[in-house]
């Protein structure tokens, strides 16, 4: 995609996180995710080790998450595939590496046989840095290479630190898959790509979505980074569901 005009003025990352969500990546999260999902290290105790509870809606819609639209540009697999999977991570989340490691590459495989569509939805709970890091796979995305990003953004399953996650060094690193280096800062500036990462924190709010990894399948919500068996037989039997 060509390199847009309508930049945003300065690096407003701190905005990302305020456009829709008011601030949202900064608040102590937590969903129902047991040993295999993430929440912001300053989570505030409730008993021993228990993270704060924050409610979200009482009554999510879970049937209308996934959204089957040609022009995303964070997915992988047919349109019209029987199954969907919205996965909502953030690049902060070791689980979230963990998963995209570990089970990702399986998920990856129904969906070039043409039976999962995944709708990827990178999200800023940690902070400021994983805003960033959000803007910019989206602005690698915007060049096609969503995928390589998002997997150099978890080398071996891990998290990068703090550090890394400069704008700088986001750059840099964009640089090193061999993307064009001004389309690249153009669009992870752009009032479009900001729209869209904060739609995607929005999106999770409604649903009620406060830890990551979080997934749906068809609408079935799984949370954590569970065994890939687990993925598995989820997928499998929305398959058989399917017809």
């Amino acid at each position: 995609m060509s390199t847009r005009n309508r930049s945003l003025p300065g690096w407003l990352i701190p905005v990302v996180v305020i456009v829709v969500a008011a601030a949202l990546i900064f608040v102590v999260l937590t969903g129902s995710g047991g040993d295999e999902s993430e929440q912001p290290a300053n989570a505030a105790p409730s008993g021993q080790n228990a993270p704060t509870e924050i409610q979200g809606p009482a009554d999510p819609d879970f049937s209308v998450v996934e959204q089957r639209d040609e022009s995303d540009l964070l997915t992988l697999g047919p349109i019209d595939a029987p199954v969907v999977l919205v996965a909502f991570s953030d690049f902060q989340c070791p689980f979230c590496g963990r998963w995209s490691e570990q089970t990702l590459p399986t998920m990856v495989e129904y969906a070039e046989a043409g039976d999962l569509r995944i709708e990827w939805r990178d999200l800023a709970i940690f902070g400021e840095e994983s805003g960033r890091a959000a803007l910019a796979a989206y602005a690698a995305a915007e060049q096609g290479q969503y995928w390589e990003y998002h997997n150099a953004l978890f080398p071996g399953g891990e998290t990068r630190p703090p550090a890394e996650l400069t704008e700088e060094a986001l750059i840099s690193l964009a640089a090193e898959l061999g993307l064009n280096i001004a389309q690249f800062e153009a669009d992870m500036k752009s009032t479009e790509t900001l729209e869209t990462v904060s739609a995607h924190q929005q999106m999770a709010t409604d649903l009620g979505v406060f830890s990551t990894p979080t997934f749906l399948i068809n609408g079935q919500p799984i949370t954590g980074a569970q065994p890939t068996q687990v993925f598995v037989d989820a997928v499998d039997m929305a398959l058989e569901l399917a017809g």
